[in-house]
């Protein structure tokens, strides 16, 4: 079966039929509109109650059957800033109850275990207008770094004259193509906290020290907030200086502050990242970092760099001191951007570190991972407590709709 995910908000019949034409079987077209898919908010129900199952109810966890029992899923989406828009970014990342909580080790890095036997290939079409070469590239290579995860072979719909269906191949994201720049001390930094988690954030836990630290010099906006977004992108336009702090999800940032990156305009003044993530290493979060270099360029404003730190998804687990003493770098880096004007590149090296997992880590860590510390400790403790690890390798999806 294949079958089409129109995420498009003017999902015209016209691009189904001539993409049908590519195919000698007839598509299976699922259409699912901004009401259709609720943004995932990281509560892991579907991998620690649930598993395999999203807690979600609404249409789009209808259709999960649709997508695991494909043979291909061809996403068209809408672009927005010079990336996909937070409509496309919300389907991919409510992927991911399709995946273990489960870690191994791919090339010097962690990737989540297959639930099932079988993913289906990945085919993407996206509009090019309105953008940038490097951003049509660097969009790319996020859906094949996506698809890569997603144990799928990538493709990708080409319109040139006609419709031409191209294989896709990993390449390693562009980032840190754009300069690091200074700027004077900051008076105040705003910063957009991007976790989408209501309970148990911890980038509100991280925020919450360096408020501490830096007092009135910081003012931490929670985009969870959406009732305050229309004020909020206003006010951006006069800000001299922001922050987007936030996790990981699925290689770039959590839809909702898609969402609300796709409200700003350009104006003057700085702009700056920070990207934690729970695997160790920060290639992971290279991808997004490209974009966020893109991004810069688009709203006109100094870039200042991306801080990126693995690692994180365990330190509410950690006595309270052990939290303290993990949070302090990222804490300190911010202080230095405020206080300097400027990302300190030490700073930055020393909270990548890992890059990728080197041969003697990666021995190391498939060792922990083989006798069982690295998801006992981790996940199966937890789905022990929930009653649900003997339901941890279910395969609800399973069926054919």
């Amino acid at each position: 079966m294949k079958t089409v995910f129109d995420l498009r908000e003017k999902q015209d019949g016209e691009m189904i039929d001539t993409i049908q034409n590519l195919y000698d079987e007839p598509l299976n077209v699922v259409r699912l509109g901004e009401q259709s898919i609720t943004a995932c908010i990281g509560c892991w129900t579907c991998w620690l109650r649930t598993p395999g199952q999203c807690i979600m109810k609404d249409e789009m966890a209808e259709f999960y059957p649709a997508y695991t029992t494909s043979d291909t899923v061809i996403l068209l989406m809408d672009t927005a800033q010079g990336f996909i828009n937070h409509l496309a970014k919300a389907f991919i990342d409510r992927t991911i109850p399709h995946y273990h909580p489960y870690i191994e080790l791919v090339d010097g890095e962690c990737h989540h275990v297959a639930r099932y036997k079988s993913y289906p290939d990945m085919v993407f079409h996206f509009d090019t207008e309105g953008l940038t070469n490097q951003e049509e590239q660097l969009i790319e290579d996020y859906l094949v770094r996506t698809a890569y995860h997603h144990r799928s072979k990538a493709y990708r719909i080409i319109k040139d004259g006609s419709l031409q269906l191209r294989p896709l191949e990993s390449r390693t994201a562009k980032n840190q193509v754009v300069a690091f720049a200074s700027f004077e001390p900051m008076e105040k930094l705003v910063i957009y906290n991007g976790s989408p988690r209501k309970k148990g954030s911890n980038s509100a836990l991280i925020l919450k020290q360096t408020l501490e630290a830096l007092g009135d010099r910081v003012e931490i906006r929670d985009l969870k907030k959406r009732d305050q977004w229309q004020q909020w992108s206003e006010a951006f336009k006069c800000e001299k200086h922001v922050m987007f702090f936030m996790p990981l999800y699925v290689h770039a940032m959590p839809s909702h502050v898609m969402a609300f990156i796709e409200l700003l305009q350009a104006s003057q003044g700085s702009i700056s990242f920070f990207v934690q993530s729970g695997f160790p290493e920060s290639s992971q979060s290279h991808y997004l970092e490209a974009y966020f270099e893109q991004l810069a360029l688009r709203l006109g404003r100094t870039y200042l760099g991306t801080a990126i730190k693995g690692g994180i998804e365990g330190l509410q687990m950690r006595p309270t001191v052990a939290q303290a003493k993990m949070m302090e770098p990222m804490v300190k880096t911010i202080e230095n951007l405020v206080n300097d004007g400027n990302f300190n590149p030490a700073d930055i090296q020393q909270l990548a570190i890992p890059i990728r997992f080197g041969r003697g880590q990666e021995i190391i860590m498939k060792i922990l991972t083989k006798i069982g510390l690295v998801n006992y400790f981790l996940w199966d403790l937890q789905l022990k407590k929930n009653q649900a690890y003997k339901k941890r390798f279910d395969r609800p999806y399973s069926q054919k709709v």
